[in-house]
């Protein structure tokens, strides 16, 4: 028996070898004089091709079951009386896969759900038949490393399609019974006339609900809530709702849309409140809504002791809450009393009346002028800013006169509609002030002329253009007067011997340039940087910003230098240096480009090419291989599957510690041997070279086993080769029963 080695021959190669045995091998078989006939398996029946002999190998009913479910997934959804389908969408195979459990969040994900669906069924298909379905469950199991029989266990113990979705909440005018107008005429239901359009309808009813003394104390409580703007026997709309809620008797059944129709229709035409007698109406309609009596809904009303009170509690607010600060009309509303005011009208200088004016002082009349005038204001005339300030520059401030007494005295010396005080109230302010602070007229006074306004601010810093004129340039110059001298600007190549080239700086200088995809001829800044950092010429006295410098020196606005002047930046930067022009190029010339950066990590469907497709797949000349590789099923019929044929493949993938699902070299040479396919007989000669060859052939790329859906095609090429059936084939491999 050939063993299992692994092989580096192209698949173009793999397919030559597998066409020169099999011309081998039917040499062979004409050099012996044999013809194409029926192979010598024992006791095996007749060659047959058909449904019927196709479908009763294996014999166990497993598929029987498996098609029962396919078809009850094929057709959920669809009406009893509707044609019955026999293939299945993409949707209902992902339905299939969710409520059966092969989905999951590991071994299956939706993507790979429907990567399956796409992979059975034939191209410009949207459905699959029975036989795709039996495939696509076959790859399910062999990615969930699961033999087929295993998992169609877990697929009949799951059931059909399950019903799923969102169930509506109770809705009463959703209720037939409920509708009005043109539906209920539409539905062939009786149309009712609505009762509040008849005025009179209140006027036939045989009996009306009593009125309790309990259930009118409880009508009046409930009116008078909140201030009762419409008396205790009045209850609106709102007023209604509020008692059945804090009564428990609103839920979702019957809510507040029920309740107010209730209203709506007790009450009045026009009309937008209720008396106790249609109360009484509304609580019966109520007690019939929510299935219950009359008089146990007066009960439950009546135990309710007071309306629920629930709001926000507002904080005190004296401008509120304080009626003695109310004025105006207000104060006229709530009957507030106002003192009167001693400042209004002509009683504003009341108070002045009984004292002799102040008397004028020398120099208080200039402090007074100087005060007015500081920052832009006149003399004669001074605003309450300024009284401040000249309390408080004055040191007149203390804790018994603060500054809140600065502005009342201010006001009460003032004359009304004014903003300003003249030199005669400032006196009279000056004499409040000296009772305010206990020191009398002529101290303060004294205090004031000997004081005078202070300018206080912050001090600029001293900033050079600014302050000093003779950096002041142009139209600033000009302005100022300052003048400038003229001044000759020369070249700082002038006077300087252009720098040679030392050996082994062209080929450094070229190394760099050609670096990153350049040309070898220009240089810009960043190769310029790049050179001083890894040629170690960068230092305390010569670091990166110096480079910089250097370069746009030399470049005079241009973006690419050349080679002379890559000699001019190195005489300069050894001049930054303080080191020779000669020991710089010697330091440079011994250097080259280093190479760093991030490795990528592995990516395989970046940097592996075989899984490369399209065009992408065509540039590289992978998608030709593929092609190849997969040239040999076109044309070909997808070979059926039999019942039971499961079952013996999981058994021989298993036979060697393996997994189900999944069937190596090594076992697929086990089955031809113990199938009796290298048995010679009188057709064609099957030798392991061939199945080693056919193996290579449908094994998938860089994949060194085959599934299930593989496994029939192996059968299909065997029996092809050995001038069998295909069913032929498969009664060998039933027969078998599984390895030895």
């Amino acid at each position: 028996m050939t063993a299992a080695v692994e092989t580096s021959e192209p698949a173009g190669e793999q397919l030559g070898r597998f066409d020169d045995l099999m011309n081998e091998s039917n040499g062979a078989a004409d050099d012996d004089g044999s013809s194409d006939g029926d192979i010598a398996f024992e006791n095996l029946p007749e060659d047959s091709d058909s449904e019927p002999e196709m479908a009763s190998l294996g014999g166990s009913g497993r598929l029987a079951t498996l098609r029962s479910t396919f078809l009850s997934f094929a057709n959920f959804g669809r009406a009893g009386g509707a044609t019955q389908l026999d293939t299945m969408d993409g949707n209902m195979w992902a339905k299939f896969c969710r409520e059966t459990g092969l989905q999951n969040k590991r071994s299956l994900t939706p993507v790979q759900v429907d990567l399956i669906f796409s992979k059975v069924k034939d191209r410009g298909e949207r459905r699959i038949d029975f036989e795709d379905f039996k495939d696509a469950v076959a790859m399910v199991a062999e990615m969930r490393r699961m033999s087929f029989a295993e998992l169609t266990a877990i697929i009949t113990a799951k059931g059909g399609p399950q019903n799923s979705g969102t169930m509506a909440e109770y809705n009463k005018f959703a209720e037939p019974e409920n509708f009005t107008g043109a539906y209920a005429a539409n539905l062939g239901l009786g149309v009712r006339m609505r009762r509040h359009a008849d005025l009179d309808w209140k006027l036939r009813l045989t009996e009306r609900p009593k009125v309790t003394p309990g259930l009118r104390a409880s009508f009046a409580m409930f009116n008078q809530f909140g201030g009762g703007a419409h008396g205790a026997m009045k209850m609106e709309s709102r007023g209604f709702i509020k008692m059945l809620r804090d009564c428990k008797v609103l839920n979702r059944r019957f809510n507040e849309a029920a309740a107010d129709i209730i209203f709506t229709k007790v009450k009045d035409r026009g009309e937008r409140f209720i008396d106790i007698h249609d109360f009484a109406l509304a609580l019966h309609f109520v007690a019939e809504e929510k299935g219950t009596t009359y008089e146990e809904l007066v009960a439950q009303i009546c135990d309710v002791e007071e309306p629920s009170c629930s709001g926000t509690y507002g904080e005190y607010n004296r401008f509120y809450d304080d009626k003695s600060t109310f004025s105006g009309q207000y104060a006229a509303k709530f009957g507030v009393i106002k003192e009167e005011n001693h400042f209004k009208g002509d009683s504003h200088s009341s108070w002045r009346e009984g004292v002799s004016p102040p008397a004028d002082a020398p120099g208080l009349k200039a402090c007074f002028n100087s005060f007015c005038v500081f920052g832009g204001g006149e003399p004669g005339a001074m605003d309450n800013v300024k009284f401040a300030k000249l309390c408080r520059d004055c040191g007149l401030l203390s804790k018994k006169f603060t500054t809140t007494d600065v502005d009342m005295v201010f006001v009460k010396v003032k004359k009304r509609t004014e903003r300003k005080i003249g030199y005669k109230d400032f006196r009279w302010a000056v004499y409040l002030i000296g009772e305010e602070t206990g020191k009398g007229y002529d101290a303060v006074v004294e205090v004031i002329v000997r004081a005078g306004p202070k300018s206080s601010g912050t001090v600029a810093e001293y900033t050079r253009f600014h302050d000093d004129k003779e950096s002041f340039t142009g139209l600033y110059a000009e302005k100022f007067g300052v003048v400038k001298p003229t001044r000759v600007r020369r070249h700082w190549k002038e006077g300087r011997d252009p720098p040679k080239p030392v050996k082994g700086v062209r080929a450094t200088y070229q190394a760099f340039c050609f670096f990153a995809g350049g040309n070898g001829v220009d240089m810009n800044i960043k190769i310029w940087a790049k050179l001083v950092a890894e040629t170690g010429l960068l230092g305390k006295k010569f670091n990166m910003t110096s480079a910089d410098i250097v370069f746009a020196k030399v470049a005079e606005g241009r973006k690419l230098l050349g080679f002379k002047d890559f000699l001019w930046m190195l005489q300069l930067a050894s001049e930054e240096k303080g080191k020779s022009y000669e020991e710089l190029c010697e330091r440079v010339a011994t250097h080259a480009p280093d190479a760093h950066g991030t490795k990528a990590v592995f990516t395989r469907l970046h940097d592996d090419k075989d899984t490369y497709t399209g065009a992408y797949g065509a540039n590289l000349g992978i998608a030709a291989r593929v092609r190849e590789h997969r040239s040999w099923k076109e044309g070909r019929t997808k070979p059926r599957s039999v019942d039971g044929m499961e079952d013996v493949y999981d058994a021989f993938c298993t036979v060697n510690g393996g997994k189900p699902g999944r069937m190596d070299l090594v076992e697929w040479q086990k089955l031809c041997e113990d199938c009796g396919f290298f048995e010679p007989d009188k057709g064609r000669h099957f030798s392991p070279d061939q199945a080693d060859a056919i193996f290579r052939k449908v094994c998938e790329t860089q994949s060194d086993t085959v599934g299930y859906v593989d496994f029939r095609w192996l059968l299909d090429l065997s029996a092809e080769a050995k001038g069998v059936s295909y069913a032929r084939l498969c009664k060998a491999v039933l027969r078998s029963g599984g390895p030895r």
